[in-house]
């Protein structure tokens, strides 16, 4: 057997390599990153014993387990880092890049909609081998995958939160779009942007978000759920306070009463749209954010200090300006 290369500490602002490596047994995830060199090294690996009903997963199924049980082990990267996923595995990616999906995967892709993940084809083998290469020796682990990740068995937990939904709708002449933000008390959230390809009026884009909000809570198994929006008409028309009167808006009215029975408790109520603004942001974004392709990435990074402070610390010979 090779030696394995000592583990590295990863530099910051760096990209990560994640490699997947999984057979009837076990899944290992490799995490690795290029140094100044451009030679990859290995900076940690996991691995997990597939037990019950783990092995009998699809490999598309055991390739999502991997990337899930890495994210939770190594959170911390995953959260400091943008993560590319290293795979020829045609169905990840389409996968990955599918708005609305429904069952465990569902689960999967929004619980990692919260990270930066991209995708790369594989360029050498030196770390996918290394991967490989641990895939081949399961170390036994106490516990099952499904007490950590979203599946079958773990689904009882998902079921039983109570989460809290807000939305709303974003609606000009030019674009439109939606924001939703999913939360439950143990301080998950799940905040998703979408925009739409097609032109609406103000209160059909309030019940796109609306409709959307709870077709992604139910495909991810939710189902205790209160939602809040600031759209009064939607709102309202839900509870039965207003009548319908355009017509346009009979067949999302028609559709939230069939998907508001899924749910063992539900509840809605109006909100103020200054305690909406995250949902708002969304939706805004989703509209005027131009892009090509299916989707695209954004993300917000946290400044502690003025861009000036920053300045002076690279450029220290800089002379002080005098007022």
């Amino acid at each position: 057997m090779n030696h394995l290369p000592t583990l590295q500490a990863p530099v910051l602002e760096r990209p990560l390599l994640l490699y997947l490596a999984s057979n009837s047994q076990v899944i290992r995830a490799l995490l690795a990153q290029k140094n100044d060199d451009g030679n990859e090294q290995p900076i940690y690996y996991v691995s997990r014993t597939l037990k019950n009903a783990e092995t009998k997963y699809p490999r598309i199924e055991k390739a999502f387990v991997v990337v899930i049980y890495a994210s939770q082990r190594l959170k911390r990267y995953f959260s400091a880092h943008q993560i590319l996923l290293v795979t020829k595995s045609h169905p990840i990616k389409a996968l990955l890049h599918q708005p609305l999906l429904t069952g465990r995967i569902a689960q999967w892709l929004v619980l990692l909609s919260q990270y930066n993940i991209g995708l790369r084809t594989p360029r050498v083998v030196k770390s996918q081998a290394i991967a490989n290469l641990l895939a081949q020796f399961p170390r036994k682990e106490e516990g099952s995958l499904s007490k950590e990740i979203p599946g079958e068995v773990a689904v009882v937990e998902l079921l039983g939160k109570k989460w809290t939904m807000r939305f709303d709708g974003s609606a000009t002449t030019t674009s439109n779009g939606l924001g939703v933000v999913l939360s439950c008390k143990d301080g998950d959230t799940m905040p998703l942007s979408f925009k739409l390809g097609f032109s609406c009026s103000n209160n059909v884009a309030e019940y796109e978000a609306y409709l959307t909000g709870l077709t992604i809570a139910l495909s991810i198994g939710v189902k205790h759920i209160r939602v809040l929006g600031d759209s009064n008409l939607v709102v309202s028309q839900v509870k039965g306070d207003f009548t319908l009167r355009e017509q346009s808006l009979a067949a999302y009215r028609t559709w939230a009463q069939r998907l508001e029975q899924e749910f063992q408790t539900f509840s809605i109520e109006y909100t103020q749209m200054s305690k909406n603004r995250f949902a708002n942001a969304l939706a805004t974004l989703g509209s005027q954010v131009p892009f090509k392709g299916r989707d695209t990435l954004v993300r917000i990074g946290r400044q502690e200090h003025s861009i000036i402070r920053i300045l002076k610390k690279m450029f220290p010979e800089e002379p002080e300006q005098q007022d």
